[in-house]
This record gives structure tokens, C-alpha cells and sequence, in this order.
């Protein structure tokens, strides 16, 4: 995957982060969100609470890195939401969780077998203004099925790096720790806070 395409924001002179990052996980339901996150952290999760609520808050470093966290949200089908777990992922996304910060970055798991709904959800969390890598996963079974994905051009049409992945046999992992890299040193190179003035 080339490096030079864009995470959804201008492009700036990377630099190593020198603070603690988080990346949120977000994904569907079923769309393979878990077994990629247990791909980029080992599966060394630590478990506990959001405040206020019994929905379980799942994070863990990234393997390789000492500073960056990877938090694995509630799948969700929309920022719209509607369940006790897709308010959990709206208000972390948008900094209104309690004790929770605005995530630093997203790494969006799209499910390949169902593109019309994983891109209206895409476009939402672009218009957040926060850095995406799409793991396109399910490849294989969409493949199966027929459907013909086309990565490059879905990069270049929307503006973020997309890559394969079969996160359950591990296919498409080392590329996408590549971008999870470039997302790191993005993210070290740009200016906080997000202000989000989009409301849905």
C-alpha cells in the first residue's frame, strides 16, 4: 500500500509521538472486529467498565509499541445510535464518555461481504476529522461470494488507506501494522484537539 496516500487529513512531516496515543477499534457487529484486535494486540486485553454503565471496556497496547493503545468499542452500524453499546462508541468518539479522551485516531474494520453499509458508516467517522486506516476485512468470504473489492480504488475515491485483511487466518496483518505505523506517526505530527462541529 503506498504511503503517500492520505489518512484522511493533510499531510504534515511525520514525527514519533512523544505522548501516549489511543487508537479506537470500530467496527460492525460480526464484521471480524475482535479477532483484529486480538491480530494487533496479542490478545493481552485488560477488561473493566465505562462509568456509569456495564458495558465492557476492552484495551490494550499495540504489539510493538510501549505508548500506543488500541480500544476496542462496541460494534456499531452508525453513529445514529440506537443500543446502550453504540451510545458507548458515539460518546467515546466524540468526547462526551466520562474519564474518557477523544480516541487519537481510527482503525475502522469494514466488513467486504457488505460495502453499501460499512462506507455510510466510513463517511461518518471521516466527518469526525479524526486520521483512518480501513482493515477491510471478510475478504475471503466476499471473494467467495463473488464480489470484486477493489482497495486501491477505494483509497483513492475516499481519501484513506484501505487493506485486505482475513483477521482470523491473519491475512493482510503485516500490512496492516504498516499502516497502523504511518497512522502513529501521523498522529504525532498533528495539532490537538479535534473540535467536532458535526452533530447526528
Amino acid at each position: 500500500m503506498p504511503s503517500s496516500i492520505p489518512i484522511n487529513q493533510t499531510t504534515h512531516p511525520t514525527n514519533a509521538p512523544t505522548t501516549p496515543i489511543t487508537l479506537a477499534l470500530v467496527g460492525a457487529p460480526n464484521c471480524g472486529k475482535t479477532a483484529t484486535f486480538n491480530v494487533l494486540t496479542g490478545s493481552k486485553a485488560k477488561v473493566a467498565n465505562y462509568s456509569g454503565v456495564t458495558v465492557d471496556k476492552r484495551s490494550a497496547l499495540l504489539l510493538g509499541h510501549t505508548d500506543v493503545h488500541i480500544l476496542d468499542l462496541p460494534g456499531t452500524y452508525s453513529l445514529k445510535t440506537a443500543s446502550l453499546d453504540e451510545e458507548v462508541t458515539r460518546k467515546v468518539l466524540f468526547g462526551q464518555m466520562l474519564g474518557e479522551s477523544i480516541p487519537d485516531g481510527i482503525i475502522f474494520v469494514a466488513d467486504a461481504t457488505n460495502l453499501r453499509m460499512s462506507l455510510r458508516m466510513l463517511l461518518e467517522l471521516k466527518s469526525l476529522g479524526l486520521p483512518i486506516i480501513v482493515a477491510l476485512n471478510l475478504s475471503d468470504v466476499a471473494q467467495s461470494r463473488g464480489l470484486v473489492v477493489d482497495e486501491s480504488i477505494l483509497s483513492d475515491e475516499l481519501g484513506v488507506p484501505f487493506v485486505k485483511t482475513v483477521a482470523i487466518k491473519r491475512k493482510g496483518c503485516e500490512q496492516l501494522f504498516t499502516l497502523a505505523d504511518e497512522l502513529i506517526k501521523h498522529i504525532g505530527s498533528r495539532d490537538k484537539p479535534v473540535c467536532f462541529l458535526v452533530v447526528f
